[in-house]
């Protein structure tokens, strides 16, 4: 008998989007598995559409709470998980119907403790068919899978598309109160593990909103900014070989915050922040073999002049939209 697996849906505000993810989960190839809708105090008919389901599903369970953040709605159907595994999903996201049985299979079929699978981003008003299918999967250890992330190779950052151990979930709890929680939290899921295997296949939909939070300069970017300098000085102390790596994740992080700011004088001080860090990185990025390209280039515009980056971005948004870290 296959183990179940808990899939996790913070719900929050996502009343045009939450029927179709919803929906990518019932029709689940897999059906040892139980659905979790945590409604983060939606003002919107979300938490009606929650219940419908509820009552309609014996597998799907709605935890109705107070609004806390996507931190705390994770955390709280987490706490409520019975399954021996545990995936995340976004409730404006959706996924594939064979998106859990990829997953387990690709966990046994390396004898992995964490598998994930390939995320496609898309716009709420184009999706793009750009990836190219790839049947293969590989297998990675922990601190291998850490050092792909940094990179920015095949494995994202994002706590979602993987499955992994309840109980690890439980032991690493996303950070309340901040963004960008998954900065936080994801890595230290492949630090605790001895193998991850990754499946080439998209079977994840990120939906990106240009209205998002995360394109305009606030607490968001600081939080971003925080758990870049957390994630160094971590390495440092524990990984002190993937300190190269966790420099070039964060020069990516702050380069993506740089070119958010929309007005240098009214953000100076986290201007001047940027500047010491990025001025001080660039040549190492540079020369880094392992760094990619997107990155290498940026270093190559700041040795120019900052400001070229932010004006850039700018030209490009309004041509073809935003450039992404």
């Amino acid at each position: 008998m296959s183990p179940m697996i808990s899939v996790i849906i913070p719900v929050y505000k996502v009343e045009e989007y939450i029927k179709k993810c919803v929906q990518s989960i019932i029709h689940q190839t897999y059906k040892d598995f139980e659905l979790i809708l945590v409604n983060d105090g939606s003002p919107d008919n979300c938490p009606y559409i929650c219940d419908c389901y509820a009552h309609d599903y014996n597998f799907i369970k709605v935890v109705h709470k107070k609004n806390g953040g996507l931190s705390d709605a994770r955390n709280a159907g987490i706490n409520v998980a019975r399954g021996k595994y545990v995936t995340f999903i976004d409730g404006d996201d959706y996924v594939k119907d064979n998106y859990l049985e990829l997953l387990y299979n690709t966990l046994l079929k390396h004898c992995a403790d964490i598998s994930a699978v390939r995320i496609q981003k898309f716009y709420s008003d184009e999706m793009r068919n750009n990836i190219k299918e790839n049947l293969s999967s590989i297998s990675l250890s922990g601190l291998q899978a850490l050092e792909y992330m940094f990179y920015q190779k095949m494995i994202d950052t994002s706590s979602c598309a993987l499955l992994l151990p309840l109980e690890i979930a439980k032991n690493n709890p996303f950070p309340v109160g901040k963004f960008h929680e998954d900065e936080f939290t994801t890595y230290k899921y492949y630090a605790t593990v001895k193998s991850v295997a990754i499946s080439m296949q998209s079977a994840y939909f990120y939906r990106q909103r240009r209205d998002s939070i995360m394109h305009m300069l606030g607490q968001a970017n600081i939080d971003e900014l925080d758990a870049a300098d957390n994630l160094v000085e971590e390495c440092k102390i524990k990984w002190p070989k993937l300190v190269p790596a966790a420099n070039s994740k964060k020069f990516s992080d702050y380069c993506q915050v740089l070119m958010n700011i929309k007005n240098i004088k009214e953000e100076k001080i986290v201007y001047k922040r940027l500047l010491i860090f990025l001025k001080k990185i660039k040549w190492q990025i540079l020369f880094d073999r392992k760094t990619r390209l997107k990155n290498k280039f940026a270093a190559g515009i700041l040795i120019c002049d900052p400001n070229l980056l932010i004006f850039l971005n700018r030209i490009i948004k309004k041509y073809y939209g935003e450039i992404k870290s």
